[in-house]
């Protein structure tokens, strides 16, 4: 294999697996941010949206599985 190649594998994994960890614990912890509710005039979400993060969740996924395909494939 060539430097380049194996770094951007290990790249696709790490985002990967970032975005669906990430958004997993969003989904995990919705509840408990919605009881801390913020002023109305702050922009940040009170909690994570539910179709967002699950698209995202599942982008991860799939580039973790790309991931483990191009190991096995190589």
């Amino acid at each position: 294999m060539d430097f380049y190649g194996d770094v951007l594998r290990n790249l696709i994994l790490a985002l990967g697996g970032a975005l669906f960890v990430g958004n997993v614990l969003a989904l995990v912890h919705r509840e408990r941010d919605g009881e801390h509710r913020r002023d109305e005039a702050e922009t940040d979400l009170a909690q994570a949206p539910v179709v967002r993060s699950v698209l995202y969740a599942g982008i991860g996924l799939v580039m973790v599985l790309w991931w483990v395909g191009t190991m096995f494939a190589s």
